[in-house]
């Protein structure tokens, strides 16, 4: 990871457009951004409950996927029994979902920002950390990711 920030609930910018983007502006398959049978107010009052959130950036999105997996487990058997990843998925190379099959490890599926309405862009800019809408696929990606702590 190039950053990694322990920031608080209050540090996230929420923002119900978000939302419409992840339904509709969003080439994802759904059970990569199930809500899984919970509103957006249920969704964003746990994200509140926590007292700890980590922030992971890095330029490869399967590589913050990845770390926060295992940074999720690590803090799960330190105790914190609460803790997890939330991130879209991009843990395999080539999704079985994106191309109409299974998902190879369901296991690994976390909640995505998205759901929870987190302005990914503005949080992190508020933070002071690289961010921008890419003009084409070959400038550097900055992909960022959270672990709920508590």
């Amino acid at each position: 990871m190039i950053d990694a920030l322990i920031i608080s609930p209050k540090q996230l910018c929420f923002d119900s457009r978000v939302i419409l983007k992840c339904k509709w502006g969003c080439e994802q398959k759904p059970v990569k951004c199930d809500p899984q049978g919970t509103t957006y107010s249920e969704r964003v009052g746990a994200l509140k409950k926590y007292t700890h959130i980590l922030l992971v950036h890095s330029h490869s999105g399967q590589d913050v996927t990845k770390a926060l997996l295992e940074l999720e487990k690590k803090a799960f058997l330190d105790g914190y029994y609460l803790a997890i990843a939330m991130r879209y998925c991009h843990f395999c190379d080539d999704c079985n979902i994106d191309e109409g099959g299974t998902c190879a490890f369901p296991q690994n599926v976390r909640p995505c920002e998205g759901l929870f309405g987190i302005d990914v862009i503005k949080t992190v800019r508020n933070l002071g950390l690289p961010i921008n809408v890419l003009q084409s696929r070959d400038e550097t990606q900055n992909r960022y990711g959270f672990l709920l702590i508590d």
